[in-house]
């Protein structure tokens, strides 16, 4: 009876013990370096036809969330997590080529002072993992959801202004490559990719003067995000 007891909290140990290696949760944040596709729109109004096109750059951020890791063996591990991220894009210049109702062509460029494509994203990455004495390489998607869009930029008293533009097509999804390095007590460094192929809008806005006449248009604009990401964490 006493050699069956022990067997019995051997084998519970010995499972507890697996168990607990085969499951972590940690915590991560860091910086984000992130730009967007050439960001295009063509609407039509009672004077013709305008095609506008930002051209981008990238921009700096930083994102912090949570994540849960799954081990199969030594070597083989899959991750979901949760992320809060602050994206965009650095805009330095804009094309805009109207055609009005004559015909008559005019194509107008200009650099952008201080041009700022700023998103807020809540990311679900998930991640497959391969294990090297510590090193992991790693493939997986992001789905995510475009909680806010602000354009900053100079205005023409010289004034940093900042407009809020109510997001219209939300839901992102993209493919990410990256890696990590794990150290043994739980700290660890990674670096990833993530390729949006999901096409991203805002809302059109118009803004009205005293006299009820508009004094600014927003159209509506679609873009894709492209991050790379940066960050430090620990695993429980």
């Amino acid at each position: 009876m006493y050699r069956i007891i022990t067997t019995i909290a051997v084998a519970f140990a010995t499972i507890t013990a697996v168990n607990a290696q085969e499951f972590k949760v940690g915590a991560k944040a860091g910086l984000l370096f992130p730009t967007v596709s050439n960001i295009k729109t063509t609407f039509t109004d009672s004077e013709g036809i305008a095609a506008i096109e930002y051209k981008t750059g990238f921009k700096t951020g930083f994102h912090f969330g949570g994540f849960v890791e799954y081990g199969f063996n030594d070597h083989l591990f899959v991750e979901g997590g949760i992320d809060y991220s602050f994206q965009g894009a650095k805009l330095k210049s804009f094309e805009a080529t109207t055609i009005d109702n004559n015909g008559n062509i005019d194509i107008q460029k200009e650099d952008i002072q201080k041009g700022k494509w700023n998103t807020q994203q809540l990311n679900i990455p998930l991640w497959v993992k391969y294990d090297i004495a510590g090193f992991r390489p790693k493939v997986g998607v992001n789905l995510g959801y475009l909680t806010k869009i602000e354009i900053k930029g100079e205005g023409d008293n010289q004034k940093e202004e900042t407009q809020s533009l109510p997001p219209k097509k939300r839901f992102d999804f993209g493919l990410g490559l990256g890696a990590e390095y794990n150290l043994p007590f739980g700290l660890f460094f990674d670096a990833t990719f993530n390729l949006g192929f999901t096409n991203l809008s805002n809302e059109s806005k118009t803004e009205l003067d005293n006299q009820g006449r508009v004094s600014s248009f927003r159209p509506s604009v679609e873009f894709k995000n492209r991050v790379i990401q940066i960050g430090v964490g620990y695993k429980f």
